[in-house]
């Protein structure tokens, strides 16, 4: 046939992102190729009754008379197999009562002048399959790399449910929708007897093997662009049925806009190769403007069009779906803002936590164990404690949570189960960067737009974009939400997100550190970050990736990237920030849930703002020696020479604090402080800090020496060192130590002073 005119598909700037042009793939057949199998799909699924009307059915008219007058407009047609061929070759694709006379007289004289053979032998010649197939014959080499007359009957049935709507049920994209589609015609097959059960359930049993797809033309920023093509493929003002906006997309000659900015797109694009190893997992980047709903640029994978990758062509960014992590715990605060809690409501963090719920108990544990004592829920927030939000969404309800979550923009099926706070429920990367920009909009909701309007070749418009913008939450509550995230950037798990401009955003990692995520946003540009690998649940942890992947890493650099580059021209605008007021700043060790203490190692302590009536009291006895206390000011006292316990000690009798760093100092022993600033004797303002330089490695940095301990001192001192330990009972070579020192250290290997960068071994008499 005629392959019409050319569509041509618009960057936001104007340039040009692809070229569509009709490729039609036709292989003509004649009826005796069909399969009997294929003749009886086709027939049950469109048509049952074509063996007997006249060409018109009339009870397919008059059931879809009822639907009709029940909708008000016309939904259903009642359209016989010879009625698809007839619009199919020489209709338009109105949709009207008088173009339904037309077709159905038409049809009456066709039935006239041709036997049923050849009306279906006309049709399955010219319907359009899917993927430029138009008949059975193109559709068999395309999707299974045969003939027709070689097709399977689970092949058959899969073809037949084609039909319907061939872009929603195309194998290669969606397959576990065509499958599911090839069941309903099996089904159909079974009910009007021309199919036994057992064949029936031997053929819904059978895998779906397909030919390799064949290579498109090449598209730029494919991604983005075909997922505008499989969207205006079920765009209704574009035809009625499959062939009609298929002939729009490739014959029409159509000029579409769309919002992807190619900047912004490179950018997100560099962000990634920079940030991801070349053999690391994948990525998926989502960047939308909150207050038009407009996406900017789409990342879905490495490339579009790389043979060698399995997964090539799926688009991580909007059809995958992984688990969120702690990414999902601003719609956990939004509802309990809702709720009535404020962020300077208190919470146990306390290091676990279990939760009776309807389907039993709940146990839940904060990531690395970490004890934060009592914290608000802007600092629940802030470090990510999931003991807090176990909480939450224990007082809020997760049904609560999941409505919340809905209404801000994520689309996926979530179940209102406890576990869901936790983001151990799935979502695509545009749903988490759209329903974040719900709160970057103060609680507007608006859908993702990826066409702005389309124009004929004269220039007549026949789509403009209307969003679907809601009021998903009150102003106050996504004000609530960004204050927090604000505060997660400015001084929490998302430091690395930090890009010196108001940014708030939160971290995400699943269990087992499968998935990675960072979802932040600026008053102008929402972005979901996305890394892992697409192809199974692989944990991101070496050696299979050169760090341990967690939201905080590679995915807030991604983010701070391109975030960065794509709003290097725009000036800054301001984000709510949390208000402290009376709150009072506290160091925590996080190892022991007290007050941090000089000597608490730097990794452990986390700053947290709390009511001054829950402030902790009690300092870390883990780490510092009893008796330390603030007192009193006045000149620095002289700490050179001392231990680092006499030191701290000298300092905290005087008022001040202390900052311990260490260095090589020849042959002094390990522990003396051999340099300090300020200088002894120097004025200092009481409660500042004196820095104490102390010789030897910093603790935790090398092993101890262990022999001569009882086995359990010397895990419990590796352990607080994050050592990780080959314990072998074994005796020693003289029987008579052997027996005196039972469970003692009696070897070790590396030895005392090592660097702590691998296992040790200790053994021990049994």
């Amino acid at each position: 046939g005629e392959l019409g005119l050319t569509t041509v598909v618009y960057a936001a700037d104007g340039s040009v992102l692809a070229e569509w042009h009709a490729e039609e793939d036709r292989i003509l057949v004649e009826y005796s190729e069909l399969p009997r199998h294929l003749i009886d799909a086709v027939v049950a699924i469109e048509d049952e009754r074509f063996w007997a009307h006249p060409g018109v059915d009339l009870k397919s008219v008059a059931r879809a008379l009822v639907q009709n007058i029940e909708a008000g407009t016309i939904v259903q047609g009642g359209s016989t197999i010879t009625q698809q061929y007839l619009k199919n070759v020489l209709l338009t694709p109105e949709v009207t009562a008088d173009r339904k006379i037309e077709e159905a007289t038409l049809a009456l004289r066709l039935e006239e002048n041709l036997t049923k053979e050849e009306i279906l032998e006309r049709y399955v010649n010219t319907v359009y399959l899917g993927g430029g197939a138009y008949g059975v014959g193109a559709a068999a080499a395309h999707y299974f790399g045969k003939q027709v007359d070689e097709l399977t009957l689970p092949e058959s049935a899969l073809l037949a449910g084609l039909i319907k709507s061939p872009s929603r049920t195309d194998p290669f994209r969606h397959p576990d929708a065509a499958l599911e589609r090839r069941g309903v015609v099996l089904t159909k097959m079974v009910e009007l007897g021309w199919l036994t059960a057992d064949n029936a359930g031997v053929a819904d049993a059978a895998d779906l093997r397909l030919a390799p797809p064949r290579p498109p033309e090449q598209m730029r920023f494919p991604y983005f662009t075909e997922e505008v093509k499989q969207l205006l493929l079920d765009e209704p003002s574009l035809g009625a049925t499959a062939t009609d906006r298929y002939n729009a997309l490739f014959k029409g000659g159509l000029r579409i806009h769309t919002t992807l900015d190619p900047l912004t797109q490179e950018a997100a694009e560099l962000a990634v190769s920079e940030v991801i190893p070349e053999e690391g997992p994948s990525a998926a980047l989502v960047a939308v403007e909150p207050r038009s709903g407009y996406v900017r640029a789409i990342v879905g994978g490495r490339d579009f069009y790389d043979p060698q990758d399995p997964v090539a062509q799926f688009n991580l960014a909007t059809q995958g779906l992984r688990q969120t992590g702690s990414a999902f715990k601003p719609f956990v605060l939004a509802a309990a803002i809702e709720h009535g809690l404020t962020l300077t409501s208190t919470f146990s963090g306390g290091s676990s936590i279990e939760i009776s719920t309807d389907s039993g108990p709940w146990s839940v544990q904060n990531y690395g164990g970490a004890n934060f004592g009592i914290l608000t829920l802007l600092d629940g927030t802030v470090w990510s404690v999931n003991v807090v939000y176990a909480q939450l969404v224990d007082v809020v309800g997760p049904r609560q949570v999941v409505e919340v979550a809905g209404a801000a923009g994520i689309t996926s099926e979530l179940q209102p189960f406890h576990a869901v706070a936790l983001g151990a429920q799935e979502a695509s990367v545009i749903d988490m960067a759209s329903a974040y920009g719900t709160f970057a909009a103060e609680g507007i909701h608006i859908s993702p737009v990826f066409v702005t309007d389309i124009e004929t070749s004269d220039g007549v418009n026949i789509y403009q974009a209307v969003p679907v913008v809601t009021e998903a939450m009150d102003r106050e509550i996504a004000q609530q939400v960004t204050a927090a995230l604000s505060a997660v950037v400015a001084r929490g798990t998302g430091a690395r997100a930090d890009i010196g401009r108001p940014v708030a955003g939160k971290t995400g990692t699943s269990q087992e550190h499968r998935d990675a995520w960072f979802v932040g946003y600026t008053p102008e540009l929402a972005t979901a970050v996305w890394v892992g690998y697409p192809e199974a649940q692989i944990e991101m942890v070496p050696p299979t990736t050169s760090i341990k992947v967690t939201g905080g890493s590679w995915p807030a650099q991604i983010w701070g990237t391109f975030t960065s580059s794509a709003l290097a021209s725009t000036g800054f605008a301001q984000l709510a920030t949390a208000e402290l007021g009376d709150l009072i700043a506290v160091d925590i060790d996080v190892s022991t849930g007290l007050l941090a203490g000089p000597l608490c190692p730097r990794e452990n302590v986390q700053r947290v703002f709390l009511p001054a009536g829950e402030v902790p009291s009690v300092l870390c006895h883990i780490h510092n020696p009893t008796g330390l206390v603030a007192v009193g000011s006045g000149e620095v006292p002289e700490l050179i020479g001392q231990t680092i316990a006499g030191a701290v000690h000298l300092a905290e009798e005087a008022g001040y604090r202390t900052q311990v760093e260490y260095a090589e100092a020849g042959n002094l022993p390990d522990g003396t402080v051999f340099n300090q600033v300020p200088s002894p004797g120097e004025p200092a303002q009481s409660g500042s800090t004196i820095s104490i330089l102390v010789a030897g490695p910093e603790p935790g940095t090398v092993f101890p020496t262990l022999v001569g301990y009882p086995f359990q001192q010397a895990l419990a001192r590796l352990d607080d060192i994050g050592a990780e330990v080959d314990l072998r009972f074994e005796a020693e070579s003289n029987p008579a130590d052997a027996q005196r020192r039972t469970g003692v250290v009696w070897k070790q290997d590396p030895a005392g002073g090592s660097p702590n960068d691998g296992p040790i071994t200790l053994w021990v008499n049994p």
